[in-house]
């Protein structure tokens, strides 16, 4: 190796690649050493290459082989020298075995000596913890252990910890695990470690302070030794013993148990005598110990007294790590004054919802193990004990209740009758025995509070073991705020009914005084939150309103009484004082009137009162409403009247006027059965028929009303105007005619309440002809014809409060109308006949004047044209047509004259009886006639249809007068003046005849002519041919003018008188004036058309005289 390295060409060197590794160095990494060996001979290439592995790198062989050689020749890296050379068989040999013991001597390093420095390192290095502890099975000296144990950074060897593995827990007992435990090898997951062995305590000492750190304190620290047997990696590895197995561990401990709570407490198991308590205590264990503590027992104690004690009702109490519900029972007992005072104050405080810190204190049988018991001793559990987990008073009904706002403050007097109920936290065999209550509560609605209401030493009554009853009187309800929330109170309770209650809370506390089952009770502040319902005033919807009186005037105001019920169908008693409600029409809402209230008490059930108020408008623009409202209430209608009063604006309102704001009652008013129109009586009734249309009927008249208000109406009434809208029937028949009145002036006479009202020439629409008919024909023809109309009248009426219209009075009545009954006894009168003319030679113009006597108020103002047949009444012949245009009758008690005009005809049927009628007409004598309103041609007499019936059942008998007095035709005979001689020689015979002279009047407005006379002469004021005077006959034409009187020349007059008669003559002649009746015949020529030959004449006691002109 110290010679110089040879130059020669014919070499080939090569790098023998080895490896080699470190013993040290447990990753397999491994460092390249390099041989260079000169290879000669392409042989020695070929040798080198079949001994190489063939995943060795031999790019290297590929250079050129200059030369070759069997033997090695060993070197530096450097190459500086030569070195020296070895058979290559030797050289790897010798390479082999070096490594072999360099591996060998590396392996026992390892094995013996790092390997166990890497165990206890390792082992020395892990951390231990506990994942859960289980004491449990305890006997006097020993428990079973049951654990989880965790090893932590045990390092990147896997390793077995052979069993048994024997722990030493700080001397206090020792601990085996008999299973083997295996480690992994990975350092970031633990190695968990079962325990399930029995655990003999050593040194009972130790093992006490041991328990007592465990519970008192918030740690322990154990301290765990161990010699360990450790085989790592795999079973092919030696197992190492006594390993040290050193392990602090800190452990969270029971801390004394600071947090414990009681979950529930429960005394409803107690007695008459004894008062049971069942609680369940949740304990927080903040380590990770469960540990069996068997059957526990502790004294209850509060302000240092003894108050009772509790034991555990399962016989072994496992405290589990976490949160614990362990339950107890036991009984609540007080041995002294002191603890029973402390007693009645956990009691007081359970009832009213405070709690008591409660402490169960463990003494030396606080369990039944007693390994355990020293470690307990003195453990005292303060807990807060929860008050009753229900409500004291879970209900609050009122039975009754008077509410009286005040007029003056905002406060309300409340009385009333309460059933309340108790949950006696004792239970139903140890019910609470209360004598009194106070309360101090706010009443909320819509979660607002309405007022503060303090009630003391109220009475209670016990109905049942839950079930008491209490009242108060005359307590203050303040109400809060500005008041709003007891106004909305108010309002929604008047509303509320059975189906929808108001509903509100009270909220407060209440203090109660009785007794329990350990003697006297009194508890103050026991919490009261209730929900209450009550049934309200139904929104005064029960409200019957029987009558309405009016009892006068005052001011501008009428006074009326309202008689009303007012059902109250809750339990409250409302009495509400002087205040003011408003009456409105309810359907327009028109304010009528405002009624006045001292006192309105509203008792449960029926209340009846008599409300008293004023009727008078807030503007006369709203008087109509009030006419109308009298107009229903008086026609019996019902309409509904709301009595109100406005929403309170008052800044500072009071109790009142918070109650009443807003309220509304209303009611339905049911009229009266009255008749205001008591009677209708028709003054005049003036009909007539338009000569246009005569089917359109005009009247016009006078109508006298009987107007009368009821008994319960008494004011000042005077109508000014009326409207009537009536239908007229007739017989029961259909409604044969309608009268529309409007606004007609009234004459009221107020001392008899007689209205009248004249009309003028308003339309009569009839409606059935037929009936309209029938009603005239019986107004015609008979005595009395019965009318009824009904329908309704509006009244104008002066008032106290001003004018109002009364509408839809019903007017019903019937009328009884004296009928004309044909014009008969004599209320149709012919004064006078009048022949105006000659129609023809056989027809005569007429002019009739009637005097017409109306026995009924049913006048006729135009009845259009009337035509009657004349006829003979004994023979019933015509004679001719009387004609009335326009037929018209004045009103009742008036005569009414009518100039009728008429033909007189002569025909063949009735020349004789016409002649008669001519004849004695003439001859002063009446003719008896009828008037027939049936014409000979069988037509009816009248242009208006609507008459027809009763024209033609008209028969009028009547009498045609004569001519007599200034119309008699002969008015006077003129005898020559006769000497005394020839006076003489009328009963001597010597004077044979008289000159004589007519007075002849035309009673007729058409000339009348006389053509021939022949009449005799009687003696005296009747006809008496025994005492005839004499005859004559003579022919001459005598033309009277019409209406003219002439005076005759001389005519003779043939002396035919016996002597007696002549005898007798001689004293009137001489006196001057003689008596005579003449019969015979005359005729006569009328308008110089008409001749009458041979009429009979008759005139008695016609005056003659001596001519004083001769």
């Amino acid at each position: 190796m110290g010679k110089k390295k040879s130059d020669s060409s014919d070499q080939s060197v090569a790098y023998i690649k080895t490896s080699s590794s470190n013993a040290g160095d447990f990753t397999g990494d491994f460092a390249e050493d390099y041989v260079k060996t000169n290879l000669k001979t392409s042989n020695d290439k070929q040798e080198l290459v079949s001994s190489s592995n063939e995943d060795d790198e031999i790019d290297w062989l590929d250079r050129p082989i200059k030369s070759s050689s069997k033997k090695v020749t060993l070197c530096t890296m450097c190459g500086r020298f030569e070195g020296f050379q070895m058979r290559r068989k030797l050289f790897i040999l010798l390479c082999i075995a070096i490594a072999l013991l360099i591996i060998l001597l590396s392996i026992i390093i390892v094995l013996y000596v790092i390997v166990p420095a890497i165990v206890r390192s390792t082992i020395e290095k892990t951390e231990l913890s506990f994942r859960s502890i289980n004491i449990e099975d305890i006997k006097n000296d020993s428990f079973r252990l049951r654990a989880e144990l965790e090893l932590s950074r045990t390092g990147s060897i896997p390793a077995t910890i052979l069993s048994p593995l024997i722990i030493n827990v700080d001397d206090v007992g020792v601990v085996r695990n008999e299973q083997s435990i295996k480690i992994t090898g990975d350092g970031d997951q633990p190695t968990i470690i079962p325990i399930d062995s029995p655990f003999v305590v050593s040194n009972l000492g130790a093992f006490n302070n041991f328990t007592r750190s465990l519970i008192f304190e918030s740690s322990v620290v154990w301290h765990l030794t161990a010699k360990a047997s450790i085989q790592p990696i795999s079973t092919v590895m030696p197992t190492y013993s006594n390993i040290p197995f050193n392990k602090k561990v800190t452990l969270n401990a029971l801390n004394g148990l600071q947090n414990v709570s009681i979950k529930t407490v429960d005394l409803r198991r107690s007695t008459a005598k004894h008062i049971f308590v069942d609680i369940i205590i949740e304990i927080g264990n903040p380590s990770i110990f469960n540990i069996d503590l068997g059957a526990l027992h502790f004294s209850l104690r509060y302000n240092d007294q003894t108050i009772g004690y509790v034991n555990s009702i399962d016989s072994n109490i496992t405290l589990h790590s976490g949160a614990n519900a362990v339950p107890f029972s036991g009984e609540l007992q007080s041995k002294s004054p002191e603890a029973y005072k402390a007693l009645s104050d956990v009691i007081e405080n359970f009832l009213i919802g405070k709690t008591s810190r409660v402490g169960a204190v463990a003494g030396p049988n606080a369990t039944s193990y007693s390994l355990l018991a020293n470690g307990m001793k003195g453990l005292s559990l303060i807990v807060p004990m929860p008050t009753f987990d229900e409500q004291l008073i879970p209900s609050l009904i009122f039975n009754s209740m008077s509410l009286i706002p005040s007029a003056t403050e905002k406060k309300v007097k409340l009385s009333a009758s309460i059933t309340f109920k108790i949950n006696s936290p004792l239970g139903q065999q140890s019910p609470l025995q209360i004598q009194t209550m106070d309360m101090g509560v706010f009443l909320y609605y819509d979660n607002n509070p309405v007022g503060m209401l303090n009630v003391s030493e109220a009475a209670v009554k016990q109905i049942d073991s839950i079930t008491f009853e209490s009242a108060f009187n005359d307590r203050y309800l303040l109400i809060s705020g500005t008041g709003k929330a007891y106004e909305k109170f108010a309002q929604n309770f008047i509303n509320a009914n059975k189906t929808d209650q108001i509903h509100f809370r009270v909220v407060g506390i209440a203090s109660i005084t009785g007794s329990f089952a350990l003697g006297a009770l009194n508890s103050n502040g026991i919490s009261i939150s209730n929900d209450v319902s009550l049934v309200g005033l139904e929104g005064l919807s029960d409200v019957r309103v029987h009558a309405i009186t009016v009892d006068g005037e005052t001011n501008n105001a009428l006074r009326i009484s309202i008689n009303v019920t007012i059902g109250n169908s809750g339990v409250t008693d409302v009495r509400l004082e002087k205040f003011e409600l408003l009456m409105a029409d309810t359907d327009t809402g028109t304010v009528i009137g405002h009624v006045p209230i001292d006192i309105l008490a509203l008792t449960p059930g029926s209340n009846n009162m008599m409300l008293y108020g004023l009727l008078v408008p807030r503007e006369e623009s709203d008087l109509p409403v009030v006419g109308n409202f009298f107009s229903a209430y008086l026609n019996n209608q019902i309409q509904s009247v709301t009595l109100f009063h406005d929403l309170s604006t008052s800044e500072n309102p009071t109790g009142m006027d918070l109650t009443i704001s807003g309220l509304s009652i209303e009611a339905d008013l049911d009229g009266i059965q009255t008749q205001l129109i008591r009677r209708v009586e028709v003054l005049d009734f003036g009909i007539e028929f338009d000569r246009a249309n005569v089917s359109r009927v005009y009247v016009t008249g006078e109508l006298s009303v009987l107007f009368e208000l009821p008994s319960n109406v008494h004011m000042t009434f005077k109508a000014l105007t009326t409207s009537i809208d009536y239908m007229m029937r007739f017989n029961n028949g259909p409604n044969m005619g309608q009268m529309i009145l409007h606004d007609l002036p009234v004459q009221h006479n107020q001392t008899t309440n007689e209205l009248s009202m004249n009309f003028f020439k308003q339309e009569l629409i009839v409606l059935d002809r037929t009936s309209f008919q029938a009603f005239a024909a019986d107004l015609v023809l008979k005595k009395s014809v019965s009318v009824t109309i009904n329908g309704l009248a509006t009244a104008l009426a002066e008032v106290r409060i001003g004018n109002i219209t009364l509408t839809d009075i019903p007017v019903s009545d019937t009328l009884i109308l004296t009928g004309y009954d044909r014009f008969a006894n004599g209320l149709l009168h012919i004064d006078e006949i009048d022949l105006t003319g000659a129609i023809s030679s056989n027809e005569l113009a007429l002019h009739i004047t009637t005097k017409m006597t109306n026995p009924s108020v049913v006048n006729i103002l135009d009845g259009g044209r009337l035509s009657l047949d004349l006829r003979d009444k004994t023979s019933g012949t015509s004679l001719g047509l009387v004609i009335i245009d326009p037929f018209y009758l004045d009103p009742k008690g008036n005569s009414t004259i009518l100039n009728a005009t008429g033909t007189f005809t002569i025909t063949p049927k009735n020349t004789d009886v016409a002649r008669q009628f001519i004849s004695r007409m003439i001859c002063g004598i009446d003719n008896d006639v009828e008037l027939h309103g049936i014409l000979p041609n069988n037509s009816v007499g009248t242009n208006v249809p609507l008459l027809s019936t009763a024209i033609a059942g008209l028969q009028i008998q009547a009498t045609a007068p004569g001519l007599y007095g200034d119309r008699t035709l002969v008015r006077e005979v003129l005898l020559k003046k006769l000497s005394a001689l020839q006076i003489l020689g009328i009963p001597l015979g010597t004077v044979k005849t008289l000159s004589t002279r007519l007075v002849l009047k035309n009673p007729f407005s058409s000339t009348l002519a006389v053509t021939r006379i022949n009449v005799r002469a009687d003696y005296g004021a009747e006809l008496n041919e025994d005492k005839q005077v004499g005859t004559v006959t003579d022919n001459q034409r005598i033309d009277i003018g019409p209406f003219a009187e002439v005076l005759t020349e001389y005519i003779d007059v043939k002396i035919t008188a016996k002597l007696a008669t002549m005898v007798s003559l001689l004293t009137p002649l001489l006196a001057g004036k003689i008596p005579l009746s003449l019969t015979g015949t005359i005729d006569v020529v009328i308008d110089n058309k008409l001749t009458l030959h041979d009429l009979p004449l008759t005139l008695l006691n016609v005056i003659s005289t001596q001519d004083s002109s001769t």
